[in-house]
């Protein structure tokens, strides 16, 4: 017989406290951002005081890390993954709802940190600029993922005139600017459509642009563009 260990009381109430600094950190990194949040909020929110932070995490961007960037590399592993799963069995509706339900929502919820992240990218001195290289380099492997099944579908369609990289990098742009850059994108003076409409009117331009194109001869079916 094996005996299951008893947890401590001293043992719960560190838990509990880490998981409340974890929530408390999430919903202040996303209603303000990284630069605009300080630990000693984080700890009140929580309930604590601000060096019981510091037992649990040794840096704000440790918080970072364990509150945000662990559960987002969480979500983009699973999505990428989602692609082999479904790679030669879905159609291209499938295949266009699928990739913006699974990057418009998430990136539009966490604009504010999306677009620090995109700063950061671009400053090596920055202490998330680790955070954002692993991030953007999870991305693209998602989007390689996106990449390859995509081959099946077009193949299945006949749409051998894609050019798979630059339609990719295109939908991805379209998706990924109208989550983050609402202010600039959208006309003055008129609503911001919701999620839904937006995630409808995306995926429907995907599939029409890309089989409203005049296929090509299978002579010249692009295999240097895998």
């Amino acid at each position: 017989m094996t005996r299951t260990r008893r947890t401590s009381p001293d043992e719960s109430e560190s838990v509990g406290v880490r998981t409340r600094l974890l929530k408390a950190s999430y919903e202040l990194f996303t209603e303000r951002g990284y630069r605009a949040t300080t630990t000693k909020e984080i700890a009140a929110r929580a309930g604590v005081a601000e060096p019981t932070l510091f037992r649990h995490f040794g840096s704000k961007v440790d918080v970072f890390e364990a509150a945000v960037l662990e559960p987002l590399k969480a979500y983009l592993a699973r999505w990428s993954r989602s692609w082999v799963d479904v790679s030669g069995r879905v159609g291209l509706a499938e295949m266009a709802t699928q990739l913006v339900e699974g990057l418009y929502p998430v990136i539009r919820r966490d604009r504010n940190l999306f677009i620090e992240l995109m700063a950061a990218r671009n400053d090596p001195l920055s202490d998330l600029y680790p955070a954002a290289v692993e991030i953007s380099g999870q991305l693209r492997d998602g989007l390689r993922m996106v990449h390859d099944a995509g081959f099946a579908v077009t193949d299945r369609y006949g749409l051998w005139g894609e050019d798979m990289p630059a339609t990719i990098g295109a939908v991805a742009s379209m998706v990924i600017g109208a989550a983050l850059f609402d202010d600039w994108a959208y006309p003055a003076g008129k609503r911001v459509p919701g999620r839904e409409r937006m995630i409808r009117e995306m995926s429907t331009l995907i599939i029409d642009g890309t089989t409203h194109r005049s296929p090509r001869s299978n002579e010249s079916k692009p295999g240097n563009t895998r």
